[in-house]
């Protein structure tokens, strides 16, 4: 476990390290993106700040109900302590910059789907943070016989208040989401441009992302909220369904049919 890492003499978080390095990363890709579609101007870069803000806001919240004690100390305890003991949702992240989005497009009547030139971004983010989460944060997931199943000392595990099967070799769960994000990387990179529907390729990456994450919660090690049901599976749900509903809407409307090829010109036949 790697919990904090030094730099220049300061002592910082390696998940707080790990995740504003993602978000670097990911928001140079999406700049990159807007450029080469000729889509930067003004609003664009205030659309983005709310996403950011959004993003913010909502990676807190959605699962805040999961961390009511510290927000109960709002006030009396310092700010840094509330903020690193209150939660963290990558989920809620993307549901509050999506809906930033949206205010933000309404507000400055800006009508382009942007949504595309995250979908690269993403990913990159996803699986640089994850490597945070990898070295910071107990359990790694639920106990495993698997080979490749991660034991940790005792003295890591006594740091966390919380720490189910740290005594017993655990999932990697967060290796798992590295790996899946690698893959969308490498799918998206080498098909992206065929998705004929601007917009559904970051749609089509996040209802992917949203199934494998319900499935690998399984393995996570977080307690169940409701019908057996962690947190981020019951928020899960709703989110993926929206999807699927979107994607079968364009299905009918024949939004993705591929055109037929026209039929050949007979021999002799010249245009006139």
């Amino acid at each position: 476990m790697l919990p904090f890492v030094e730099l220049g003499g300061v002592r910082v978080g390696t998940h707080d390290l790990f995740s504003i390095a993602g978000i670097l990363v990911g928001l140079a890709i999406y700049y990159r993106e807007l450029r080469r579609r000729g889509m930067l101007d003004e609003r664009i870069l205030f659309i983005s700040l709310a996403v950011l803000i959004g993003g913010g806001i909502g990676g807190r919240l959605l699962l805040a109900w999961e961390h009511l004690p510290a927000y109960e100390d709002l006030g009396t305890a310092p700010l840094t302590w509330v903020i690193e003991h209150s939660g963290k949702s990558l989920l809620g992240a993307i549901v509050g910059g999506w809906i930033a989005a949206v205010v933000a497009k309404w507000a400055f009547r800006y009508t382009r789907s942007t949504g595309d030139c995250y979908a690269l971004a993403i990913p990159v983010a996803v699986a640089i943070g994850r490597v945070g989460c990898l070295l910071s944060e107990l359990p790694l997931g639920t106990p495993t016989t698997l080979p490749w199943g991660v034991s940790v000392p005792a003295s890591a595990a006594a740091a966390f208040s919380r720490c189910p099967g740290c005594d017993l070799p655990m999932h990697p769960s967060m290796v798992y989401e590295i790996l899946f994000n690698l893959v969308a990387i490498a799918v998206i990179l080498r098909y992206g441009r065929r998705v004929p529907v601007q917009g559904d390729l970051l749609k089509a990456y996040l209802l992917a992302a949203f199934v494998f994450r319900f499935l690998v919660e399984s393995v996570r090690g977080n307690e169940p909220q409701a019908f057996g049901l962690t947190g981020p599976q019951l928020v899960l749900i709703p989110l993926a369904a929206l999807l699927v509903v979107h994607f079968v809407r364009e299905a009918r409307s024949g939004l993705w049919r591929v055109p037929s090829a026209p039929p050949p010109v007979p021999a002799g036949v010249t245009g006139g």
